[in-house]
């Protein structure tokens, strides 16, 4: 066996120690989890936040930013990885297909390498914690975006491998669209210095009420999903 063999031999046993259960509450969960529409009020907290704190003249380009970061994130996953690598999916790896636990019968498309929810998740999670620049959001946005990536191992659409590239080429391309951010905003600098001394600013200048509402959703929100999983059949 060579050594890549067994790289991918050990994604394979790695991603079927994470795919699946026996639990209908937790494949309810991860079903929901996934959902673009739980998500909505989330997006809409974020739209919030921006327009809230980032100078008038800059919320056009921020929001433009967020644009690229998904529009990098996905067309470089769809786009260039699968064509060019044609990693099968573990629902479709002739391997383990018959071992692995689907969702709703979900196996998702022929290729998956590397994961564009991983990708995404870690991209849009990176240009806002470098944007708001607070311990306690950098944590919670991350574990969102670990938790959206690691679920689609649970579903078994991605094996363990997808996700982690997923995740690394995520945030760099967020923090490149921050850093494109930066080139734009310098002459900022002022706007945002005056609050950076107050306890009620974070390091960026933006305000802890409004992070406080974009957690309160976010926190609400995995609630909302928590309960779902109990009563969706």
């Amino acid at each position: 066996m060579t050594e890549a063999q067994g790289l991918i031999e050990t994604d394979r046993l790695a991603t079927l120690s994470i795919n699946g259960s026996d639990s209908l509450f937790w494949d309810n969960v991860a079903s929901l989890y996934t959902s673009v529409i739980v998500w909505i009020p989330l997006a809409i907290a974020a739209i919030f936040l921006i327009i809230r704190n980032v100078n008038p003249k800059r919320i056009i380009f921020v929001l433009l930013m967020v644009a690229l970061t998904v529009l990098l994130c996905d067309q470089l996953s769809s786009s260039v990885f699968k064509p060019l690598f044609h990693r099968l999916r573990p629902t479709r790896d002739p391997f383990i297909l018959n071992m692995v636990d689907t969702v709703d019968g979900y196996r998702g498309g022929l290729y998956g390498f590397f994961s564009g929810h991983a990708a995404n998740s870690f991209g849009l999670a990176a240009l806002f914690l470098w944007l708001v620049r607070d311990r306690l959001f950098s944590l919670s946005v991350g574990f969102w975006a670990i938790i959206n990536s690691v679920i689609r191992t649970y579903l078994g659409v991605h094996f363990v491998g997808d996700i982690l590239v997923g995740a690394i080429v995520g945030s760099l391309i967020g923090s490149f669209t921050y850093w494109l951010y930066l080139l734009v905003s310098r002459k900022d600098r002022n706007y945002l210095s005056v609050h950076k001394s107050s306890l009620l600013y974070t390091k960026s200048g933006f305000m802890r009420s409004d992070v406080f509402v974009f957690m309160c959703v976010l926190f609400g929100t995995y609630s909302v999903i928590m309960i779902g999983g109990c009563i969706v059949n």
